[in-house]
């Protein structure tokens, strides 16, 4: 694992592809889906952007949809965490604040949804690809119950607090 997770910085994510469920804990900016969208949204406000068309900040994919989302996983695959990992920096509170360990997005490629729980006024749902859903809420329970590294023993311990 090279990241640990940061509130506001670093993020947890749990990606569905083909079926299979996999974790990240990666730089939160590499989530907006759609760039072009965003940075329309910016330029439309006024902002000024230096470059437009420039997406090597993301490995030149400006759209992470389901035609780039191998390219995309391939590229971000150091950043994969295990159920155990996440587990274990919860038991052992390694962590600075419990927030620094919600789980803040949700992106399924096989439905073509992304959903966010994330805190800050980040809008990831508003950036996501034509064609695709996305929401802001709470998701947690949707998640399979195997995939779910904050119940240890039976004991969810996000409500246990710090």
């Amino acid at each position: 694992m090279l990241n640990n997770p940061k509130y506001a910085e670093t993020i947890i994510v749990l990606v569905k592809y083909k079926k299979s469920y996999k974790w990240f804990i990666t730089d939160k900016e590499i989530w907006f889906l759609d760039l072009k969208k965003l940075i329309s949204s910016y330029l439309e406000k006024g902002f000024k952007i230096h470059n437009p068309d420039d997406f090597s900040e993301r490995f030149d994919i400006a759209v992470v949809n389901e035609d780039t989302v191998e390219e995309f996983l391939q590229k971000i695959g150091k950043l994969e965490v295990s159920n155990e990992e996440l587990r274990k920096i919860l038991v052992q509170r390694a962590y600075s604040h419990i927030s620094d360990m919600l789980p803040s997005l949700y992106v399924d490629f096989d439905e073509k949804k992304l959903t966010s729980f994330y805190p800050e006024p980040a809008s990831y749902e508003l950036y996501v690809p034509n064609g695709w859903l996305g929401k802001c809420e709470q998701f947690m329970g949707h998640i399979p119950e195997d995939n779910r590294y904050w119940i240890v023993n039976g004991d969810n311990l996000f409500l246990k607090g710090e």
